[in-house]
């Protein structure tokens, strides 16, 4: 029997994760050198498992929501911001936090910036099924 998407439940609310790294901007990333993009990716990696390994995250295969607070020192436009988190949610998408970043997949519910002293990225995953 299909669901419809007005049926879709939550199967697991709390799956939140907390990175102390820096949200770049898209332009900043833009005129990175490939390898220090690949780098970037990289670190992303190593705190996306450090973190799913501390909370006990399990990696999923079904759709999943995101809201995405990032704390940064100075406010960017919209666009930088998503752009920026390109690599992120790259990483994530490696690690199994999600599984896939294309629509299909991936629901990204809200991106939200917070003006704070300490870089931190805050990520909240709802699996759907």
């Amino acid at each position: 029997m299909m669901k419809s998407k007005k049926e879709k439940k939550p199967l697991n609310f709390g799956d939140t994760i907390e990175i102390d790294h820096r949200v770049f901007s898209r332009n900043m990333i833009d005129r990175m050198h490939w390898s220090k993009k690949q780098r970037l990716k990289g670190q992303y990696r190593i705190l996306v498992r450090n973190q799913m390994r501390l909370h006990k995250i399990k990696p999923t295969e079904e759709k999943c929501e995101l809201r995405i607070n990032c704390y940064v020192k100075r406010l960017m436009d919209y666009d930088n911001v998503v752009g920026g988190l390109k690599q992120f949610i790259d990483a994530m998408c490696t690690e199994n936090f999600i599984h896939d970043d294309s629509p299909k997949w991936l629901d990204l519910v809200e991106i939200k910036q917070i003006k704070a002293p300490d870089f931190k990225i805050v990520v909240e995953r709802v699996v759907c099924d």
